[in-house]
Order: C-alpha cells, then sequence, then structure tokens
C-alpha cells in the first residue's frame, strides 16, 4: 500500500491498493476512485447486534462522527488507485501502533487500517470547553484533517504546556489524567478564554496554526 499526500495548500490523499489491500475512510472522503475497486460500509467499531447498533447511533451524536464507515479493497491483480479528501485544507497522518490517540470530534479521515473509533469523556475537557474528546486505538496510520501544517510539540515525562483548546487537533499516546483545565481570570483578560488546557507529559501534541471553530450543533 502507498499513501501520498498532494498539494500545498490544499491537500488530498491518494492511496494506492496492491491486490488484496484494504484501506478504510470516513462517508462523504472521496474525489475519485478506480472502478474495479469494491466498497462496503461497515459499523465503525464491528458487531451487528441491536445493542451495538444503538450504542453505535449514541456515540455517533456525540462525537462528531459516523456510525459508518468504508471498507475499501482491490479484488483485481493490478494496483487500484483512490483519491480522498477531508473537510480542512491538509491531512495530518500519525501512525499508531496500539497506543490511543485522542482527537478533536469529527476529525477522522481514513486509515490504512479499520481502528477503533470511541468516545473519551473528560469532566476537563467538557469544563475546559474542547467538547467531546475521540478515542481513537489500532496499529495503523491516521489521517486527521487540519487547517494548514500542523505544529508537533514532545513532551516528556512531567513536562506541561498550556493549550487554547480551538488549536487541538490531537494527542497521542496521553491518557485522560495528563489533560486539565487551567482556570484564570486573567486568561480573559489577556483576550484567552476562560480556559486554557494543562497538557503533560509524556506524549506528542498536534496543534492547528488556525483556530478550529466547533460546530456545536
Amino acid at each position: 500500500m502507498n499513501c501520498k499526500l498532494v498539494g500545498y495548500e490544499f491537500k488530498t490523499l491518494e492511496v494506492t491498493l496492491a491486490p488484496k489491500e484494504e484501506f478504510y475512510a470516513e462517508r462523504g472522503s472521496i474525489v475519485y476512485v478506480d472502478e474495479a475497486l469494491q466498497r462496503e460500509v461497515e459499523l465503525t467499531n464491528g458487531g451487528s447486534g441491536l445493542g451495538t447498533i444503538i450504542g453505535g447511533v449514541v456515540r455517533s451524536a456525540l462525537s462528531g462522527e459516523s456510525i459508518l464507515i468504508v471498507r475499501f479493497s482491490n479484488p483485481t491483480n493490478s494496483e487500484k488507485r483512490l483519491v480522498l479528501s477531508g473537510s480542512a485544507c491538509a491531512l495530518l497522518p500519525i501512525k499508531l501502533q496500539g497506543e490511543n490517540l485522542i482527537c478533536r470530534r469529527g476529525h477522522y479521515v481514513a486509515s490504512t487500517g479499520k481502528v477503533s473509533l470511541n468516545l473519551n469523556l473528560n469532566i476537563q475537557g467538557l469544563l475546559g470547553g474542547i467538547g467531546l474528546f475521540q478515542k481513537l486505538e489500532g496499529y495503523a496510520t491516521i489521517f486527521l484533517n487540519s487547517l494548514g501544517n500542523p505544529i508537533e510539540k514532545q513532551l516528556g515525562y512531567g513536562e506541561t504546556i498550556e493549550v487554547d483548546e480551538n488549536h487541538i487537533i490531537a494527542l497521542h499516546d496521553f491518557s485522560s489524567s495528563q489533560i486539565q483545565a487551567g482556570w484564570s481570570v486573567g486568561n480573559v483578560l489577556r483576550g484567552e478564554g476562560l480556559s486554557l488546557m494543562k497538557i503533560t507529559g509524556p506524549g506528542k501534541v498536534y496543534l492547528s496554526p488556525l483556530p478550529i471553530i466547533v460546530n456545536r450543533n
């Protein structure tokens, strides 16, 4: 499998699948696909029982992601191509090797393998204004929406930064306990809002250079 980001200011994801390879993407992300590629719709977290479906609908409504995901597969004996795009101008690739990724709701676009997408409730995050996080786990390269080239910050053990929640894209290999709301009236006076998010390492932080406007509807 070959995945390539194409473009400058506005990027697309070009994926070349060898015979029998598979790829997963959010519904509505297709720019074009070779006709021979098979496309099947699956539940994001597998399963087919009524409880699984109802639970998926609830998680979908809260997280901003669809309950369904598209699986692309190449049944032919030659390479086939698909091109995808996100809802923002750039795509951020992050490789997961079993660890978790906490990202902003609705930012998942695609992945080289099927991953687990679940809500990651965090009271500090809700109070801080970031809303609901989404937790991704698995073994795959994940592609997320990004407004421009992201800022990457690797935090060492015990190292803390304060972040405007409107710039957070994803937190790689963090637990919920490492994220706290930093309340301060001084933040308001400095034009930073009531709260900045305190994020403590170890882990890697991905930030958007532009503030992300969250749809609260």
